[in-house]
């Protein structure tokens, strides 16, 4: 029994007096979760071969994918992060002309680097963190779909239509906060929210009709939840 109440006690010990990793230099953090980009778009009014269209504009639908970041703290409070993910999808509609509809998709990639400040004591459980950086949104995959195909027919065109976005490089801004567990506060439980400046202009390549443009401010939050690793 003094043996077993021995080790027990030696366990104990070791878990109490073992380091609490710290948001210190030299220090390295990955979190990853879910990430869902919601748009709050702006529209320039469709432009057909030059000629404004008044009453219409786009819209850009959710899109949600796997969110990956990496810190590396190069100062006691201070990292730099790289923000990654899987590609985000996003529907984008149509609207003024004759009734909203679904244009086309794309795909984007927006790799994002932020300067971090961690204002709570390195060894804090519980960190609150605000970033401020660069970021640079990759179109690809762009499509009309069916419906935006069958829609731009009907008003006209004479074949299937071609989208092209251009790609975009703003700022972009963040707000987080981490809830260290585990016996030497390596895991994390991350929730945080970025903000980004992405705009891009918009052309559509109809068959018989020329080029349908416009200008779409997207600026998205960003709202991401997940765990994390201290090492």
């Amino acid at each position: 029994m003094n043996r077993i109440t021995a080790c027990a006690t030696a366990a104990l010990t070791a878990v109490l007096s073992a380091p609490v990793l710290a948001y210190e230099e030299g220090s390295f953090i990955v979190r990853g979760g879910m990430a869902t980009v919601a748009p709050d778009t702006n529209s320039s009014a469709l432009s057909i071969n030059g000629d404004a269209q008044n009453g219409t504009g786009v819209d850009v639908e959710n899109g949600s994918a796997l969110g990956l970041t990496g810190v590396y703290m190069f100062r006691d409070h201070w990292g730099v992060e790289l923000v990654a993910a899987t590609p985000f999808s996003h529907e984008i509609n149509a609207e003024g002309l004759g009734a909203t509809f679904e244009l086309g998709e794309t795909k984007h990639l927006p790799p994002t680097l932020l300067l971090q400040w961690y204002p709570m004591e390195p060894q804090s459980a519980i960190q609150p963190y605000v970033g401020l950086g660069v970021n640079y949104t990759a179109f690809f995959d762009e499509e009309i779909t069916s419906t935006g195909n069958a829609t731009l027919k009907s008003l006209g065109a004479s074949g299937d239509s071609k989208l092209s976005l251009d790609n975009s490089f703003g700022l972009a801004a963040e707000a987080g906060i981490d809830f260290a567990f585990g016996a030497d506060q390596r895991w994390l439980f991350n929730m945080s929210v970025f903000w980004m400046d992405i705009e891009t202009d918009a052309t559509v390549k109809v068959p018989g009709l020329g080029k349908v443009t416009a200008n779409v401010d997207i600026d998205p939050l960003v709202y991401m939840a997940g765990l994390g690793y201290r090492f």
